[in-house]
């Protein structure tokens, strides 16, 4: 994937600059201001991948390409067994270098952007073992020459030429530069980028014959078309037409149809299939079921269109293509025309794409997607003065991340970044919430309360417009419902969903008043010895132990079977579970189970230990069946929502 870009003089970008993109995840985001240059990173990657005309900077168009040299150097993320052997050495000797350089290796005029790179190098390597990745900046300049932008030093003359080389040689010409071809075109070769402008036609785009849909659906037409228009089946027309010219020849005795050549011409396939292209597939354009009637997309509202896209895209790579392995898809503002309300969705839908792709990149104003994206990164772009800065958050740990950079005064963020992500999230989930076929939403603490609540409310999410979002712990549960419960007031007439949070019962307790609100609805989970079983409370209520996590408050006979699975993997946490042969109840595991503290230590250690909550929950909810009986908290939501 695309860790990061070195841009030189290209659209917004003045000079050299370097955009991290991220360290680890494939869900990138591009956020800030209007003409901030959050597009412009898209579009050049375009202009690599796909040769599309370049849009250079405004100072490039008054002094020159030859003054100001644009160039477009991508930051690669590869395995490195993706790397052919015939170009490994020349992947090695770049990677070492990018791996070794310091400031004292480059020039004074461009430290400043190798620092910043540094910074981000030091994070991928903290975040990837790059024992089996390389990290290769390489790219092309305006002339279509290599580039490997402030690399391009005395490191990389040793590496490519010799060590015996003159000293004052500092860097490689464009000849010598072109060593590394191979590289560059084996690099491009192992990526299909597909960019989706925020001017783009929907209607032209989701035509069948367009490349873009093509390669959404890893097959070109003419190959759908040759697995069903066979070439026996051509020769078969061919053999019939020329039949029945013969035979009209025979009737016209001095006369013939024939093509100007001695050579008669017959039907090639490729003919037959750009026939077909034509007659058939030309004609059609992508229509969207409006109860028992479909309506074309070129009647449907701007955000409908935007939002049908993102919506093609997603099916033809779950449902269609083979593997995304090897697609990047650049898509730029998709909340572009979208309602509020429908913001989530989208990005949610993207996120799902990202997983089944090498990696999605867009560029956005909304913010809401920050607190609720389980896994990725977001580039926040602003500028001091003239010049541009970019901070590159993690998601998995933006808060903590924002709060360092708050903490330590950079002034590098426009504004609040935490603020204005709540306050989008927030103003979607309301708006979503109003009206006669409204959105429901439940809020939870983290990914694996939302793979339970998911699982177990399956139905509801088809049928009542569920929304399950996790967002980082209790205090955050409880950071949203005081921003919701503002927002609240002022539409409770109006809302007509459900907006439920749902949190732990922590053994340091996060409390708060909770209102009595018909359709804004805030409890904590928590095991009540006295009726042996799990309760949901107000924030507020007794009781107010024992400490309950949702795994403590699970289908205790599913828990137990779910957990054995493990025991293998860990013997030392788990393997006096071999010795338990009594029946297990159905009720909570906390109560089915009559375990010694000790193993319930030892239990404990093992959800956290590596990415355990996780991948339980993954394989807990995959077995849920009807044998199995539903947790009667979660039947107490099931009952709000129905």
């Amino acid at each position: 994937m695309i860790a990061g870009i070195f841009l030189r003089y290209f659209k917004t970008y003045q000079g050299i600059h370097y955009i991290p993109i991220t360290d680890e995840d494939r869900f990138c985001g591009l956020v800030g201001d209007n003409g901030i240059g959050k597009s412009s990173v898209l579009e050049a990657l375009d202009c690599f991948f796909n040769e599309k005309t370049w849009n250079f900077n405004i100072a490039t168009k008054r002094s020159g390409k030859s003054a100001t040299k644009p160039q477009i150097v991508p930051l690669f993320l590869v395995e490195k067994e993706q790397i052919a052997a015939d170009i490994r050495e020349k992947a090695e000797l770049l990677h070492n270098i990018v791996l070794s350089i310091s400031e004292d290796d480059v020039s004074p005029k461009v430290k400043g952007y190798l620092r910043r790179f540094i910074e981000h190098r030091n994070e991928i390597a903290c975040k990837n073992d790059l024992d089996n990745f390389y990290l290769l900046p390489i790219g092309m300049d305006y002339k279509g020459g290599i580039s490997v932008s402030v690399f391009n030093c005395r490191l990389l003359v040793e590496g490519v030429i010799s060590c015996d080389v003159a000293a004052d040689k500092t860097s490689l010409d464009s000849g010598e530069l072109e060593e590394l071809r191979p590289l560059l075109e084996g690099l491009k070769q192992l990526v299909e980028y597909i960019y989706i402008p925020k001017e783009m036609d929907p209607e032209l785009f989701t035509k069948l014959e367009t490349a873009e849909i093509q390669i959404l659906m890893g097959e070109t037409l003419t190959q759908i078309l040759s697995e069903r228009v066979t070439a026996r089946q051509i020769a078969d027309i061919n053999t019939s037409l020329i039949s029945f010219l013969n035979t009209l020849s025979d009737e016209l005795e001095v006369y013939s149809y024939r093509t100007p050549t001695d050579r008669q011409q017959n039907l090639k396939k490729t003919d037959v299939y750009n026939l077909i292209i034509q007659a058939f597939f030309n004609i059609r354009k992508l229509h969207k079921k409006q109860g028992d009637s479909w309506l074309e997309i070129s009647s449907l509202s701007s955000g409908e269109k935007q939002k049908a896209i993102i919506d093609v895209a997603h099916s033809l790579l779950s449902r269609h293509r083979d593997s995304g392995s090897n697609l990047i898809i650049g898509v730029d503002e998709p909340e572009s025309s979208l309602h509020m309300s429908a913001c989530f969705d989208q990005f949610d839908a993207l996120y799902d794409i990202s997983r089944d792709c090498m990696q999605v990149i867009f560029s956005s104003h909304w913010y809401g997607f920050l607190p609720t994206i389980e896994s990725g990164s977001a580039t926040i772009i602003s500028k001091v003065e003239t010049n541009h800065v970019f901070d590159q958050i993690n998601l998995a740990s933006y808060r903590e991340q924002v709060k360092q950079m708050t903490s330590q005064s950079r002034g590098r963020l426009p504004y609040d970044i935490r603020l204005k992500s709540v306050n989008d999230f927030v103003q979607s989930v309301i708006t979503s919430s109003i009206g006669d076929n409204p959105f429901n939403w439940i809020i939870c603490e983290g990914s694996s309360e939302k793979i339970y609540l998911s699982k177990y409310l399956q139905d509801i999410i088809d049928d009542k417009r569920l929304r399950v979002v996790p967002v980082g712990g209790a205090k955050e549960v409880k950071r949203l419902y005081n921003h919701l419960s503002t927002s609240y007031e002022d539409f409770k007439d109006e809302i007509s969903g459900k907006i439920i949070l749902i949190s732990d019962t922590d053994s340091e307790l996060v409390n708060y008043e909770v209102a009595n609100y018909d359709n804004l609805i805030c409890r904590r989970i928590v095991n009540c010895s006295n009726a042996g079983t799990t309760t949901l409370v107000k924030i507020q209520s007794n009781p107010v132990s024992p400490a309950t996590d949702i795994e403590s408050a699970l289908n205790g006979r599913l828990f137990f079977e779910t957990l054995k699975t493990f025991i293998q993997e860990y013997q030392d946490l788990l393997s006096f579970l071999d010795d338990i042969t009594d029946e297990i109840a159905e009720n909570s595991s906390h109560f089915s189970l009559d375990l010694r503290a000790s193993q319930w230590a030892s239990i404990q250690t093992f959800f956290n230990s590596d990415n355990n909550k996780f991948v339980f929950a993954k394989r807990y909810a995959d077995s849920i069946n009807e044998t199995y009986e539903t947790p009667g908290w979660i039947q107490e939501i099931r009952g709000w929502l129905e």
